[in-house]
């Protein structure tokens, strides 16, 4: 099966089978700058990032304070990194119609984040064991890092810019 996806004059040839070079990171993962960090560290290097709309929404909806601030400087952060040719940015629409209300985010916003990423040939980017659990299950590709790890990935990122 094959996909076409046009956004932003970029035509993507979406694949649902093969080797992949896309990462798309759940939001968990853009708030708390793992992405980024890991990008940094040369973990991550090369890849294509996928960013889709409605995380923005998302975000826009259920986060406030601190933590949508920690996703729009984490988007920055990602800017910076494209300017370096350190990763491509890829940001798509998602074409169905997005919840109104809270509670119906909420509950379907797991389904959208892996939908998208079998439809764009991502890897799925987590730190939600249900969220990892559902990918596995459909053999999609995902790399998951547990919560109690973003205190580490923070300290060797900080110690890399320290002493570079």
């Amino acid at each position: 099966m094959k996909f076409n996806y046009l956004k932003t004059g970029v035509l993507l040839q979406l694949q649902s089978s093969g080797a992949t070079i896309r990462i798309l990171p759940d939001i968990c993962i853009l708030i708390s700058h793992n992405l980024s960090r890991l990008i940094k560290l040369g973990f991550l290097e090369g890849f294509e990032i996928v960013i889709p709309d409605f995380v923005e929404y998302t975000v826009d909806v259920l986060c406030d304070g601190r933590l949508k601030a920690g996703f729009y400087s984490e988007l920055d952060e990602l800017r910076e990194l494209e300017k370096e040719r350190m990763i491509s940015l890829l940001y798509c629409d998602y074409e169905k119609p997005l919840p109104k209300y809270k509670q119906d985010l909420i509950r379907l916003e797991d389904e959208f984040i892996l939908e998208i990423a079998v439809a764009t040939n991502s890897i799925l980017f987590t730190s939600d064991k249900e969220l990892k659990d559902e990918a596995t299950s459909i053999k999609q590709p995902v790399i998951y890092i547990p919560p109690m790890f973003h205190k580490e990935i923070k300290d060797l990122a900080s110690q890399l810019e320290r002493y570079g």
